[in-house]
């Protein structure tokens, strides 16, 4: 099994956010591919686990793209330029 390991050191809120955002993919069932989430004080550790280099290789690139746009919107929320009353609001679509 080939393993890579990432750690991001980021503050608290933002590593709340993004582990929590995460979690729903990380428990998902991927024929090949385990993934671990650990979040602790604002140190975020991610484990991607998988049978060979291909399936590796596209789990990190999933990952990696999930974790910075979850990071890049979780510093839009929190702009300078938008205040609090106008932040990002999310809607539940049916």
């Amino acid at each position: 099994m080939k393993k890579a390991t990432f750690t991001f050191e980021l503050d608290e809120k933002t590593s709340e956010i993004v582990a929590k955002s995460l979690l729903p993919e990380s428990k998902r069932i991927v024929p090949r591919t385990k993934v671990e989430i650990k979040n602790n004080k604002g140190k975020l550790v991610l484990n991607i686990m998988a049978d060979d280099v291909s399936a590796l290789r596209a789990g990190i690139n999933s990952y990696l793209r999930w974790i910075k746009t979850a990071v890049d919107m979780s510093n839009i929320k929190r702009s300078p330029f938008c205040p609090e009353e106008q932040s990002v609001r999310t809607q539940e679509v049916i």
